[in-house]
């Protein structure tokens, strides 16, 4: 199964992720010498890694340990909301099965809402890198960062035209930066959806429009225009193993894969060169960055469509690293 979208003749090979947790004290330095590792690639140099893995559900707590690595407040959980979850009960736990090990599961609930705002027209489970987040996790400007780990989407989740978005890379502002213009639309996002009345997973790119006073939304790939790609056969429940490089600039570039557990052939592989990647970032100020989110944050729009009950997406072996290619 193979659907490439090509801008240019490059072609770079997805290796696989995995190892214990650790953070790398590498130096983001762009001077960094040039002793620092090679990735799987051969065309690009480490200069920093951080990993977050699970331990299993009887070792280190699950938001302590997701914490210790993303900073403290880097959850976006219904449980930590005093107007949320009547259920109760953590919504992001770790488990252990013989095909990935040990994971974490992502867990919404019918009746959960977004943080302070309640259930109102959207849910949200997410973890995320941000401004209290270590400056190795952040997307400065002129820099590469590559971020790859593994999801299953439960067997029976249900999904609507409205959005369901499992990963997304957003623009953040500077603090008190009034010439720094931005909008609340993820740059990137992997989103499960209904598309011809197919359930699908999306990846949809998002610039701005001529003028800068809103966005415009690209879809790059969906798997439901794909005849060698089904949801129930290869996505539901299926471990896929996802890689995303990106380049942040005005005018960068974006490689992105996804592919089945154990298989080599991606079955999205997308490249994209002069893609814009950063917001209004001209004026290089050194608190704008980007930073990735994981988990499950979806549309209550046609909310009779959901499952009544809970729904569950699991993840695994999460990794941030910049690199620099070799010259």
């Amino acid at each position: 199964m193979l659907r490439t979208i090509v801008a240019s003749t490059i072609v770079l090979v997805l290796a696989g992720c995995g190892g214990s947790s650790a953070n790398s004290p590498a130096s983001s330095n762009p001077d960094q010498p040039i002793n620092t590792p090679i990735d799987e690639t051969g065309q690009y140099r480490v200069i920093s890694s951080t990993e977050l893995n699970s331990d299993g559900p009887e070792s280190m707590e699950t938001y302590d340990l997701i914490e210790s690595i993303l900073g403290r407040g880097a959850i976006e959980a219904p449980d930590l909301y005093s107007n949320n979850d009547p259920d109760g009960g953590r919504h992001i736990v770790e488990e252990y099965d013989e095909v990935i090990g040990n994971h974490f599961k992502f867990i919404m609930h019918f009746e959960d809402g977004d943080r302070d705002k309640g259930r109102v027209d959207r849910q949200r489970n997410e973890i995320k890198a941000y401004d209290k987040s270590p400056d190795k996790l952040k997307g400065y400007l002129g820099k590469t960062f590559e971020y790859s780990w593994k999801f299953k989407i439960g067997d029976d989740l249900k999904v609507t035209k409205q959005f369901t978005h499992l990963f997304q890379l957003k623009a953040v502002a500077e603090k008190n930066s009034e010439d720094f213009v931005i909008t609340s639309s993820p740059i990137l996002t992997l989103t499960a959806n209904v598309r011809s009345n197919q359930s699908g997973l999306e990846v949809r790119h998002v610039h701005y429009n001529n003028d800068r006073t809103g966005t415009v939304n690209n879809t790059l790939v969906h798997t439901t225009k794909m005849d060698d790609v089904d949801w129930n056969r290869d996505i539901a429940g299926q471990w896929i193993e996802a890689f995303v490089r990106v380049n942040y600039s005005e005018s960068g570039s974006l490689y992105m894969t996804l592919t089945s557990l154990g298989e080599t052939k991606p079955m999205i592989e997308i490249t994209e060169n002069n893609i814009e990647t950063w917001r209004s970032g001209l004026n290089g100020r050194d608190g704008n960055f980007v930073r990735p989110k994981w988990g499950i944050y979806r549309s209550l729009k046609s909310e009779e469509l959901l499952n009544q009950d809970q729904d569950e997406v699991y993840f695994a072996d999460f990794k941030i690293r910049e690199v620099k290619a070799v010259e």
